[in-house]
């Protein structure tokens, strides 16, 4: 009997060009940016390239071998300054890149948060990163200090992918402090209500306000890590 099923044309006679690991984690990168690293599935990859799953096994691996590729392309797409630079513009420098690319790929914030950039395109990065910080005089610090500047700025923006999922809730809080922004008997309330009057509902100015928000903790970070070299 002869075989009913449909065949699938190879690529090279559909006239299409081969697959490569390159060509995967280039869809994969696409896809997260379209729908967050949490979005990403090796069936969105295999249906972008016309692909059978199996092929994105083959070539790269299982979806975690996929999200490490994208972690990979996406870091050694941020900047990253010589050890020449001051250690205070070095690091205001690289988080301020890395959140506007980050920011494009919803997800990965977090994911370097909780477990680290360990892919190759980071290890340049974390090398010129401390070793900035030796010549600063944080010594045998100079790590956990890297450590802590990149997770107090990157959470923030883990946050800001987060609070995608939430699209009217900030001007919603805004609204609701707004309110007590006359009220006398309340003054730290008070306080916070002028703040956020004329923010809530300027989608631009929520947006403004996340930006100053992220440059006030980055500054205050790299106040709080000077603060080690005027102790010692």
């Amino acid at each position: 009997m002869p075989d009913s099923a449909p065949r699938r044309r190879s690529r090279a006679a559909a006239g299409k060009p081969p697959i490569t690991a390159d060509k995967i984690i280039d869809a994969a990168v696409e896809v997260t940016g379209e729908l967050g690293l949490d979005g990403l599935s090796i069936r969105q990859i295999s249906t972008r390239l016309d692909v059978w799953p199996g092929v994105i096994a083959y070539h790269v691996g299982d979806r975690e071998a996929v999200v490490m590729g994208v972690l990979d392309r996406v870091i050694d797409r941020i900047p990253i300054p010589g050890d020449d630079v001051p250690w205070r513009d070095w690091f205001r420098s690289v988080v301020s890149e890395g959140r506007t690319i980050l920011r494009q790929y919803p997800g990965v914030a977090r994911r370097l948060c909780a477990v680290g950039p360990n892919v190759p395109s980071a290890l340049p990065t974390i090398d010129t990163g401390i070793r900035v910080l030796m010549k600063a005089g944080f010594g045998e610090h100079a790590p956990e200090v890297y450590r802590y500047l990149f997770n107090s700025a990157f959470t923030l923006v883990a946050v800001e992918d987060d609070r995608g999922q939430f699209p009217t809730a900030r001007a919603d809080m805004g609204r609701a402090m707004a309110a007590f922004a006359e009220d006398d008997s309340q003054p730290g309330l008070a306080a916070a209500g002028t703040t956020a009057r004329a923010r809530s509902t300027d989608p631009e100015a929520i947006a403004a306000q996340e930006t100053e928000f992220f440059l006030f903790t980055v500054e205050r970070s790299l106040d709080g890590a000077q603060a080690m070299l005027r102790a010692d």
